[in-house]
C-alpha cells in the first residue's frame, strides 16, 4: 500500500534568485522554523547479496528515536516527485575530472526516469559560484552540466551542501529534497562550522547521494565507500558525527541523509555508478514516524528491519535535529 505523506515546509529566510545565473557570495545565516513535528527517513534495504528488497511494509521495519522506539509509517519511494540539485565541484582536484561529466545531462535524465522533476546546479571551488535555480526550461542548465571551466584551488563542499539545503527548502514540501554530490572526498576550504551544516541536514530532511572521484592510490575497492566512523547508524554523538564529517565529508553527509556513498574512475565507470543510484532512488522507501520525545536538539535515528529469516542491510538517515516552537508574545 502507498501512504501519501505531506509534510509542512521548513522555511528558509534568506535571499534567492531562481531560474537564473547568479553568483553566490557568502554563506548566509538562515532562520528556520518548523510547523510539524513529522519525521522522514528515506530508507534503503538490501540482501547479503546487495540486491533491493522492495516487497515490505511498516511491521517489518523498527525505529528507534534517541533509543525510543517509534510507530512508522512507510510508503515506496517510487513516482515521488522530485527537486534535485546537482553540486558539482570544479575547483582543486576536480579541475582534471571536469571532462567525464560530457555526457552528464543525458545519465541525470535516464538517472530520474519518468519521474516529475525539478533540477537545479550549484557550482563550487573554494567557495559555492554559480546557482542554476531550478530555471522552467532546462536546456541551459544542462549545457552547463556539460561545459564547466575549472574553478580556483579549494573544495568547499560542506558550504556547498549548505547552499543547496537553501535552494532545496524553497521548493514545494510535496517533493523529495535531493542532492547529487559530485566532489572529491573531503572538505577544504569551507567558512561554515561543522555543526551548522549538520543541523541544516538534520532540519531538511534532504537525501545526499555522493560520487566522489580519488587518485589511483586512494581508489576503494568495491561500489560502496564507507564513512570512516563504521556504521553510521550506530553513532550516537554529535560530536562523533562532526568529527566523520571533517574527516570523510562526502561519504558522511551521504550516510546521515539516508544516501549513498560511491566512487567513479572515469567517464564509463560515472554512468555505471548513476545507474546504480537511480534504483536507489526509484526502489527505496519512506519512513515517517511523529516523535514520542520533543527534546530539542540532535537526534539519532536507528531502523533495523525484523521479521525476516535472512540478515538485510538498511541504509537509512540517521538524525534529525529538532527545535521547540517559540511562542511570540
Amino acid at each position: 500500500m502507498k501512504i501519501a505523506i505531506h509534510v509542512a515546509a521548513l522555511i528558509l529566510v534568506a535571499p534567492a534568485a531562481l531560474g537564473q545565473s547568479t553568483t553566490w557570495h557568502g554563506v548566509a545565516n538562515p532562520t528556520f522554523s518548523s510547523t510539524s513535528t513529522l519525521v522522514i527517513v528515506p530508507t534503503l534495504v538490501r540482501s547479503a547479496s546487495g540486491e533491493l528488497v522492495t516487497d515490505l511494509d511498516a511491521s517489518h521495519f523498527r525505529l528507534t528515536d534517541n533509543g525510543i522506539e517509534q510507530k512508522v509509517s512507510v510508503a515506496e519511494a517510487e513516482n515521488q516527485r522530485l527537486a534535485v540539485v546537482v553540486l558539482m565541484q570544479t575547483g582543486g582536484a576536480a579541475s582534471s575530472q571536469l571532462w567525464n561529466y560530457s555526457k552528464l545531462d543525458t545519465l541525470l535524465e535516464n538517472m530520474l526516469g519518468s519521474s516529475t522533476r525539478k533540477v537545479a546546479l550549484v557550482t563550487f571551488d573554494s567557495r559555492p559560484e554559480q546557482i542554476w535555480g531550478f530555471p522552467s526550461r532546462a536546456d541551459a542548465l544542462y549545457d552547463a552540466l556539460t561545459h564547466q571551466e575549472g574553478g580556483d584551488h579549494g573544495a568547499a563542499i560542506m558550504d556547498a551542501v549548505k547552499c543547496a539545503i537553501g535552494e532545496l527548502r524553497l521548493q514545494p514540501a510535496s517533493f523529495r529534497r535531493i542532492i547529487l554530490l559530485l566532489s572529491q572526498a573531503q572538505d577544504d576550504g569551507s567558512e561554515a562550522p561543522t555543526e551548522d551544516i549538520v543541523r541544516s541536514l538534520a532540519e531538511s530532511g534532504t537525501t545526499i547521494y555522493s560520487l566522489t572521484f580519488s587518485p589511483k592510490q586512494a581508489r576503494m575497492k568495491g561500489h560502496f565507500a564507507k564513512p570512516v566512523n563504521g556504521n553510521p547508524r550506530d553513532q550516537k554523538s554529535l560530536g562523533v558525527v562532526l568529527k566523520a564529517m571533517r574527516e570523510n565529508t562526502a561519504a558522511e553527509v551521504a550516510a546521515l541523509s539516508g544516501g549513498e556513498h560511491l566512487r567513479f574512475r572515469d567517464e564509463n565507470d560515472l554512468e555505471t555508478k548513476l545507474s546504480i543510484l537511480a534504483k536507489d532512488i526509484h526502489s527505496g522507501y519512506t519512513l515517517s514516524f511523529s516523535p514520542s520525545s520533543h527534546d530539542s536538539g540532535f537526534h539519532a535515528i536507528t531502523v533495523h528491519v525484523v521479521k525476516q529469516h535472512t540478515r538485510l542491510e538498511v541504509v537509512a538517515r540517521t538524525i534529525y535535529w529538532f527545535d521547540r516552537p517559540t511562542t511570540e508574545k
